[in-house]
């Protein structure tokens, strides 16, 4: 995520671009703060526990910082039954009053669905590699390429790269996939 701008909704997490920032992240007091949100998933060959604590803070060196946020992550890989721990820092303008524990773990999972789409972009139409660059055009085609997959995900396809195949075999597929037929 890209740094918090005033009136940003949502948690921005931190990276090593503001090593000040998460040394002031780490060094709170977090083992006095209790778990506020923990939810438990599993899926795609693992059992997660995501514990998230909150804490309002008017002390942070970076602009319109109000709650820092320690995420740690527990994972388990179903084959090899080995657990890992991954501990992220992120801080948020909203307040405690705007956005509570749960609400912030929401926007923080909401984040990985945008990065789903950009790797579809990405791997599935070759996005960076596109010799569109001026003008309206990398807008324009991003939009037609997001749409293509809204419409390819609402006739219940999750393989994004096989529908596009299959529709790309027979020239009326994608008009009967929009029911103009």
């Amino acid at each position: 995520m890209g740094p918090l701008q005033a009136g940003t909704p949502g948690p921005t997490q931190v990276d090593t671009a503001k090593p000040s920032l998460y040394h002031q992240l780490k060094a709170l007091p977090w083992t006095r703060v209790p778990v506020q949100d923990e939810t438990h998933d599993r899926g795609h060959g693992r059992y997660e526990i995501r514990r998230m604590q909150v804490v309002s803070s008017d002390r942070l060196d970076f602009p319109h910082a109000a709650q820092a946020i320690r995420l740690t992550r527990r994972v388990r890989d179903q084959k090899t039954k080995k657990w890992r721990t991954v501990t992220v820092y992120a801080i948020t303008s909203l307040t405690a009053v705007q956005a509570r524990p749960a609400e912030l773990a929401g926007h923080i999972r909401g984040h990985w669905g945008i990065e789903v789409l950009h790797h579809i972009r990405d791997v599935t139409y070759t996005e960076d590699a596109s010799q569109v660059r001026t003008g309206n055009g990398p807008r324009a085609m991003a939009s037609l390429r997001n749409l293509a997959i809204g419409i390819l995900r609402c006739a219940g396809r999750s393989n994004i790269a096989q529908a596009l195949r299959h529709n790309a075999r027979d020239a009326l597929r994608p008009l009967a996939l929009l029911g103009v037929t």
